[in-house]
């Protein structure tokens, strides 16, 4: 089976080993809105699939999807498959937590649109946390973000899995601007010396966070 369809994006399917396909709703940061629940009820309904389940990586799934209705389905859907190639997973932070100090759900937007402009080595995934609590498991991703009374930490080079790496602290109490600045002069070491499919965490094991850092900021 094809795991990827032609003339559907990528992302859109993913082919199961029982023969019939999951049909990945787009989503931004954990969020729908009532015409795509709607969209996805009737498409369950229409083609008697068993429902949906919620993905750890805060999307929705559409299993069980038969060749013969795949098509209809993904149709039915609307917007399927990843909007941008680096998704970022956040809490609710001060939006609706209440211990979030700090605005996760604004920021990961805004970091996902900057993250846009990066061609990587690998994957990357990125926790954006309202407070240190990490809610969005900041510290094993590959970049991190959590926000404290005075401003964000940034953490970079974290995993989970089966080889689990704390991330490395790379500046705490700074604004959302030198964040995101911090991030992308990471981003870009990375991008430029980072091996094809090498994550950041091994990435990192391999190269040192003080080079890392150096590269962040001229040591």
């Amino acid at each position: 089976m094809e795991e990827y369809i032609e003339g559907l994006p990528k992302g859109a399917v993913r082919a199961r080993k029982d023969g019939t396909y999951t049909v990945v709703p787009r989503m931004r940061l954990g969020q729908m809105d009532a015409e795509l629940l709607h969209a996805v009820s009737r498409a369950v309904e229409k083609h008697g699939l068993p429902g949906v389940r919620l993905a750890a990586s805060q999307r929705m799934m559409i299993d069980n999807v038969p060749e013969a209705a795949l098509r209809e389905v993904v149709e039915a859907v609307g917007l399927v498959g990843d909007c941008f190639a680096y998704k970022v997973q956040p809490c609710l932070g001060s939006a609706g937590c209440k211990l979030g100090q700090q605005d996760s759900m604004g920021a990961a937007d805004r970091l996902e649109r900057v993250l846009a402009g990066f061609t990587l080595p690998a994957k990357l995934k990125t926790g954006v946390s309202g407070c240190p609590m990490c809610c969005a498991e900041s510290m094993v991703r590959d970049v991190g973000l959590f926000g404290k009374k005075h401003g964000w930490t940034v953490s970079f080079g974290g995993n989970g899995g089966k080889r689990v790496r704390k991330a490395d602290i790379l500046a705490e109490d700074v604004t959302e601007a030198e964040a995101f600045e911090i991030i992308s002069r990471a981003l870009a070491f990375y991008a430029e010396h980072g091996k094809v499919k090498e994550r950041t965490a091994r990435f990192v094991e391999r190269v040192g966070i003080d080079a890392v850092k150096d590269a962040v900021f001229g040591g």
